[in-house]
């Protein structure tokens, strides 16, 4: 019996590796693939794109505030806004990583507005396939799903060299990272561009 349980165990272990495996190998052809395309997709949203240079950002949300399209967060430190026919509101915030002046990096979160600790209806893992939907919508379908292993369930699309990925950050907040594959940025080469003075308008995308 316990050899039994040990072999079963055993072919449980050897099929979940193999799983993953096929999903990492998924993962490797499409980024293999899109990088061999020679296509470049730069657009983040909002016309902000990757290697905008600080001062066309600034200067580009400036024009959507006035516009009533972004505002900043309640602390000033990112940019803002409701996405636009989501019931319950879905909040986007994000603010760019910089190098050399440049947009090189994207994090975005993503959150309900109503979200409370004790309604694990609007918690990160329900809101998580919500975004990979409208996700879809704004960049197209072709998201594969994989395992991380310190996030968990996540969800990754590659056109040409632009990489997303989007997973729970937490119990509140989802988490998608835009990033240019063949220009990369580690951590350490962030430059920490000053936010601009804080924005008073609050609308939807």
């Amino acid at each position: 019996m316990k050899k039994r349980g040990l072999m079963l165990w055993s072919l449980m272990l050897a099929g979940s590796m193999l799983i993953m495996s096929s999903c990492q190998s998924e993962y490797d052809k499409m980024r293999r693939r899109e990088l061999a395309s020679g296509v470049r997709q730069d657009s983040l949203f909002f016309g902000i794109y990757m290697g905008m240079p600080s001062e066309d950002f600034f200067a580009r949300c400036l024009s959507l505030n006035r516009q009533r399209i972004l505002t900043n967060n309640s602390d000033g430190r990112r940019v803002q806004c409701f996405i636009k026919g989501e019931d319950p509101q879905i909040i986007m915030n994000f603010y760019p990583n910089f190098k050399e002046n440049q947009i090189r990096e994207m994090p975005v979160d993503f959150h309900y507005a109503s979200w409370s600790p004790w309604n694990k209806q609007l918690w990160a893992e329900k809101l998580l396939p919500k975004m990979v939907t409208i996700l879809e919508r704004w960049y197209g379908k072709g998201f594969i799903k994989m395992e991380d292993e310190e996030r968990g369930v996540i969800y990754v699309k590659i056109d040409g060299n632009r990489q997303i990925v989007i997973g729970a950050k937490d119990d509140q907040f989802v988490k998608a990272n835009f990033t240019d594959l063949t220009n990369p940025i580690e951590a350490e080469e962030i430059e920490n561009v000053p936010a601009r003075p804080k924005t008073t308008s609050q609308t939807a995308r």
